[in-house]
């Protein structure tokens, strides 16, 4: 058996939560299959699909999971899916995704899922820079690494905010190099 698992393709599972950063994804899902030969599988919240379409990101992977309808967990239940992959990266990570599993909570299927691996889950936090800095998120974050998750210290990005006309930084993703690199190591 052990033999099987060693010979198999790594099975990396994307977390994809709600976040404007959920724009650069397509960058990052093409880096990885351009460079870790895996099967790549997109789980997306309810929210993620509100800032991307899940076909989008089908184009980039070989399987996207997203919506809760219950019809579809005789294949995508959360301990199937637990099953089916080797670890979980979680980018753009939100606030509130960090929160819910700081707190042990299973809201949707991807923080179920979290909840359910017993392998490396990988956060990738993206917010704004003033959510940031809070003390609730600083303690959710001290708490998951307490609890065993690894999150990624973020890489700070200046663009333009439209609706307040001017240049604001914020935490962002690392280059999908360094997110390469991270997801191969905890592979090991």
């Amino acid at each position: 058996m052990n033999e099987e698992k060693t010979q198999q393709k790594p099975r990396i599972l994307i977390g994809v939560t709600g976040s404007v950063d959920i724009a650069l994804l397509p960058r990052y899902l093409m880096a990885i299959k351009s460079n870790i030969n895996c099967t790549l599988t997109v789980l997306m919240t309810p929210n993620a699909g509100t800032f991307i379409p899940p076909e989008t990101l089908a184009l980039y992977a070989d399987r996207v999971i997203s919506g809760e309808n219950p019809k579809d967990w005789p294949t995508d239940k959360p301990s199937r899916i637990v099953a089916d992959h080797d670890i979980v990266a979680v980018m753009p990570a939100t606030a509130n995704t960090l929160s819910t599993v700081a707190h042990g909570g299973a809201t949707n299927r991807l923080t179920t899922v979290i909840m359910a691996a017993g392998y490396s889950v990988l956060f990738f936090p993206v917010m704004g820079a003033v959510m940031w800095e809070k003390p609730a998120v600083k303690r959710n974050i001290a708490q998951l690494k307490e609890d065993g998750y690894h999150v990624i210290e973020p890489l700070w990005h200046e663009n333009f905010d439209a609706s307040l006309q001017k240049m604001v930084g914020h935490p962002s993703l690392p280059e999908p190099e360094t997110v390469i690199a991270l997801i191969r190591d905890h592979l090991k």
